[in-house]
């Protein structure tokens, strides 16, 4: 099997590279991001005269092209690759002048030349420090990681973790990954050589397409003032360019390693243990180390580039596996209340321990085939495959409280599995395969045109091996009494038992363009259009329906649970509830956009750039209906508008300034959740005295013959089952059949639309230094979520659409609701960089931003709900006092992820050791961040949590400030050969900054009755409007401090529940050749 296996191997790569070159060749139209640059620039003499019909020539090693200067003495080259080019200036009567230059992605590098009367066969070198280092014509902020800064910068093994090199991007869990600009991690554009790689449901990136540096030639980072060819992103775009061959056998074979032995211990973990009610209620709050896990991981790369046909075909072809083995020992402590009451502390009784096994594995292979048939013609295809895998599965940690060795029985052959034979059975695996080509037509020097196409294909099924078909039983919240046959924190299933059968997703896009430079027109104008066309689909069939989960609360009410007033059995001893929960369908939508983007410039030193995108969007239906939402091409059309002026006349100061639109693009989280894919209820029952024993409680028995009727039924009177409230959470909003009452589709909708300005100034100092200014806003116009109403069966119908707009705003006066609210999002920030060259032996870049998050809607991701990233169906707005606070008013303030203040520093040192190690020297580099804490805010829980008092009343988390150094040491052996020795460490200091604490007063969810509320409030709308009204601040301070109910605080408020990261060290080979 595994001859067979590497002899499959060997022959799918040899097709792979057939297929690339075959591909690069018949090329069709395509998608695309940026990925090249320009050159351009004035001749003159030495008067400053102007020079018509020199010649200037760019030329790389795999690239070359030539045009001659127009009446203004000007040339432009367009759509130039990324890498380093000598460009020369030549004219009969003139010397001949030359220059070394780098082009980076999306940036305009411009060099001027001033020719000097001689022989024309004379070449005048001039310094490459005497070219602007500023991008004299662009109004937009980008950051470019360029190869030579990859190479240098302490980082991880993946891209990602050098996007804290983009001032205006920094990692927030909390806002569900990488922020840009105050944006969630919903909201950003990931681009791989022009495929677009975000998650078609959540926008994030995955794991599979978090590619290793081995293939990564370049990161372009844009955060504002983007051309009308970007859209579908209220965040930043991160544009990667991968590595391509030169006339030139170049390679690299590298192995990098992370033992567990180097990595400090985990932080602490607060468990909270808690038991009884009124004067019999204790809860013990215990921070424990856990144990760390025994791992390894293992990163060896291969890396190989050159000609096929010098001059003119030539390939690049990389592998970087990324391998971890992770062993972790999990003791179980049975959690007995009574041991832990008269030991005052959690962690005491009888204990077993089991060893489980895992192993994680990301497969990235690239192969990349460039050719130039003609000097005008150049074709790229590039082929990734990139699976990730996961080969058992671990305990959620390695002290367990109350859980126990799981154990499934099978049948058949199979027969009963238990703890480790089990879990290292179980695991799963995302199939990945990324497929992007261009062409790159360039006819004259005045006219360029590209084509590209894309097709990506991802099948989401991790957690997928080895799953029980069984119901998944937990006991939860308080100590179960003796005879329930189970200890608080017992979980029958630990891995779950969700079934993926599969979760396809598949792209194809295509764009084609047409630039052209028109001079003598009021000034030199270069123009832009475009057409793009993507197309996503979705087959996935999912979720654990037929076996569902029961979670059971000892010492709850119904009502506790339900949060309604229901009538209560007076002898229950608990509560409970049953979780169903799955998606199925096959769905699949368009989008179109057109473009033009003119970049005119008057006069030399201004440039104008104004732009206009219009898109055509549908949003699919997995239950069979038509589309619910479609935007034709007048629905979505924004404006992009820019300046850039010289003001020196010599390339090295600007001031630039631009306004935009931006309107994002549907994720299909909210059409699978709203528009049929997903199942979603949940029944409540009551645990009797005379079946107190959890395994009573079986989905037969609680569901009887109830009928799953649309919208749910509480409370349920008569049938068979146990259930006596069940609440449906996925009411198809576009039914036919549906009513205002179940969920509506608002047919008026606006696109989710925000606005930018942003301003700065740019001046090129002495030394290679570099100084930048900026001022951004950006301001979210309109938002598109699911804004609810509670249904009269305790249910919750959604209106999709604007909240607070059109139809959830008339929905609401319909209802009687007397007010709501509509998305705030407002992003401030002033920003000043200074950033040194890497010329001589060091460069450093320093930056410090203060900002302002300030709102209710933190976006696409929900920062209020901890990193949620469910586009467009977050709780934000699902029930009317949602967006309030418990006084009635606004919940307006700075959001969870705001830091006023944030600084950065990079820094890099060659040391050659005073050249005393021949053909050697030692690389020093360091990053350091220190960033002003995260606001935090009280919650409380009435049917959904909700701000209580005003966000940031509890104040805000401690400053975080974190230091990553590298070390790299290279030995030369004459100009081809290098080795180097890496040693890496993350969080150089171990600092252990707090990162959230617990921040809701409450442990329990507050009721009319728990309030007091008047006899007037009947059920759960006369609630909520009631907070709107009248505010339920007083009522809720005396339900939390009533001395008869302690069980309703959390005696853990405020105490840190979150840290940083402990240090890491990754130690690294590499031979270059």
């Amino acid at each position: 099997m595994a001859s067979f296996r590497r002899k499959a191997c060997i022959n799918g790569l040899l097709g792979v590279l057939f297929c690339l070159a075959l591909i690069a060749l018949i090329a069709p139209p395509a998608y695309a991001q940026e990925t090249t640059g320009t050159i351009e620039g004035r001749v003159s003499d030495a008067t400053g005269g102007r020079v018509p019909g020199a010649t200037v020539k760019a030329e790389s090693a795999v690239f070359t092209r030539e045009a001659l200067t127009d009446d203004f003495g000007a040339y432009r080259f367009l759509q130039v690759p990324p890498g380093k080019y000598k460009v020369t200036a030549s004219m009969t009567g003139f010397n001949t002048s030359l220059v070394d230059v780098d082009v980076t992605v999306g940036k305009i590098v411009a060099v001027d030349f001033s020719l000097k009367v001689g022989d024309m066969s004379e070449q005048v070198i001039v310094s490459a420090d005497s070219v602007a280092k500023i991008d004299p014509a662009r109004s937009s902020i980008e950051t470019n990681i360029t190869n030579n800064v990859i190479d240098i910068a302490p980082k991880g093994t993946n891209l990602t973790s050098l996007l804290k090199l983009s001032q205006a991007t920094r990692y927030e869990s909390n806002a569900g990954g990488y922020q840009v600009d105050g944006a969630s991690g919903s909201e950003n554009s990931w681009v791989i050589d022009g495929l677009e790689v975000s998650n078609f449901r959540t926008g994030v990136l995955n794991q599979n397409n978090n590619v290793p540096f081995a293939m990564v030639e370049e990161v372009l980072v844009k955060t504002s003032g983007f051309n009308a060819e970007f859209g579908g992103a209220t965040g930043g775009v991160v544009n990667v360019i991968t590595k391509s061959g030169t006339n030139d056998f170049h390679g690299q074979a590298g192995y990098e390693i992370e033992p567990s032995s180097l990595f400090a211990r985990p932080r602490p973990y607060l468990y909270r243990f808690r038991s009884g009610s009124g004067a019999s209620f204790t809860q013990i709050n215990q921070y424990v180390h856990l144990p760390k896990d025994d791992f390894k991981g293992h990163f060896p790369s291969f890396s190989i580039g050159g000609p096929l046909v010098k001059d003119r075909m030539w390939f690049f072809t990389s592998y970087a596996p990324q391998i971890e083995n992770r062993t972790r020992t999990t003791t179980y402590y049975p959690m007995k209340s009574a041991d832990i009451l008269a030991a005052k502390t959690i962690f005491t009784g009888t204990t077993t321990s089991h060893t489980y096994t895992r192993q994680t594995r990301s497969d990235y292979f690239q192969g990349r085939l460039d050719t130039s048939p003609t000097d005008t013609l150049r074709v790229t295809g590039t082929y990734i495959w990139n699976p990730y895998q996961e080969d058992g599965v671990l305990p959620q940690d390695s002290l367990s409280l109350g859980g126990a060795v799981p154990v499934v029985n099978f049948g058949g052959a199979v027969g009963t599995l238990t703890g480790n034979d089990l879990t290292s059975r179980q695991g799963g695996r995302n199939n990945s395969t990324n497929v992007s080509t261009q062409a790159i037509w360039t006819p004259t020097s005045n006219i360029a045109g590209s084509f590209r196409y894309a097709r990506g294909y991802l099948n989401e099924k991790l957690s997928s091996y080895f799953k029980p078909e069984i119901t998944r039983f937990r006991c939860i919240n308080n100590a179960p009494p003796s005879g329930a046959g189970c200890n608080l924190g017992m979980d029958t299933l630990p891995t779950g038992n969700n079934q993926i059968f599969r979760d396809i997703s598949i792209r194809n896009n295509f764009e084609g363009d047409f630039s052209y430079i028109v001079s003598n027109f009021g000034g030199r104008h270069e123009i832009k259009t475009g057409y793009q066309h993507a197309k996503v689909s979705n087959d996935v069939a999912n979720g654990y329906v037929p076996f569902g989960r029961v979670d059971l609360s000892y010492g709850y009410t119904i009502n506790d649970l339900t949060g309604r007033d229901d009538p209560v059995s007076p002898n229950a001893i608990g509560a409970g509830l049953l979780i169903r929960f799955g998606t199925v369908g096959e769905a699949s939508n368009t989008s179109q956009s057109l473009y033009f983007q003119d970049r005119w410039q008057p006069i030399q030193r201004l440039s104008l750039n104004a732009g206009i995108r219009m898109e055509k969007e549908d949003l699919p239906s997995f239950n069979g209906y038509a589309p619910p939402i479609n935007f034709g091409w007048f629905d979505k059309v924004v404006p992009r508008l820019g300046f850039a002026f010289d003001l020196t006349n010599d390339g090295k100061s600007k001031i630039f300034a631009s306004y935009a639109r931006f309107q994002d693009r549907l994720r299909f989280e909210l059409p699978r959740g709203s528009f049929g894919g997903d199942f979603y209820r949940v029944d409540y029952f009551e645990i009797m005295p005379d079946h107190a024993n959890y395994d009573y409680y079986t989905l037969a028995k609680i569901l009887g013959s109830n009928p799953d009727v649309l919208g749910g039924k509480c409370p349920i009177s008569g049938g068979s089952g146990l259930s006596k409230c069940q609440y449906d959470y996925r009411i198809a909003s576009n039914d036919p059949s549906a009513d205002i009452y179940t969920g509506k589709v608002d047919p008026n909708m606006k696109p989710l639309t925000q606005e930018e300005f942003t301003a700065g100034y740019e001046r090129e100092l002495t030394g290679s230094h570099l100084l930048g200014l900026r001022y951004s806003y950006k301001n979210v116009l309109h938002a598109i979520e699911d804004a609810g109403f509670p249904t009269p069966e305790g249910s919750e119908a959604y209106i999709i659409g604007n909240p607070g707009e059109g139809l959830h705003a008339e929905t609401a006066k319909m209802f009687g609701y007397a007010k709501t609210t509509k998305p705030v999002r407002r992003y401030d920030a002033v920003e000043v960089r200074l950033d040194k060259r890497f010329t001589g032996k060091y460069n450093y870049n320093l930056s410090y931003t203060w900002s302002r998050l300030y709102g209710n809607y933190s976006g696409l991701a929900s920062s209020d709900e901890a990193g949620r990233t469910s586009p467009g169906v977050n709780r934000f707005f699902d029930l009317p006092h949602i967006g309030f606070t418990a006084a009635g008013v606004p919940d307006n303030g700075p959001l969870p992820t705001d830091r006023p203040h944030s600084f950065k520093a990079m820094a890099s040192y060659d040391f050659d050791w005073f050249g005393r190690t021949k053909g050697g020297s030692t690389l020093f580099s360091m990053f350091t961040t220190a960033q002003s804490g995260t606001p935090i805010t009280s919650y409380y829980t009435l049917y959904a949590a909700a701000v209580l008092y005003g966000r940031g009343d509890r104040g805000r988390t401690p400053i975080y400030t974190n230091t990553d150094f590298a070390v790299s040491h290279r030995i030369k052996a004459g100009e081809r050969y290098e080795a180097r020795f890496d040693i890496t460490l993350t969080n150089m200091f171990n600092e252990s900054n707090v990162l959230g604490v617990i921040s809701n007063p409450s442990y329990v969810s507050a009721s009319i009755a728990g309030l007091n509320l008047p006899a007037s409030v009947t059920g759960e709308p006369e609630a909520l409007n009631y907070v709107l009204t009248n505010g339920i601040i007083s009522n809720f301070n005396t339900f939390l401090n009533d001395p008869t109910a302690p069980q309703r605080k959390d005696t853990a408020i405020d105490m840190p529940s979150a840290y940083q990261g402990g240090r890491t060290i990754r130690l690294g080979v590499r031979f270059s050749f």
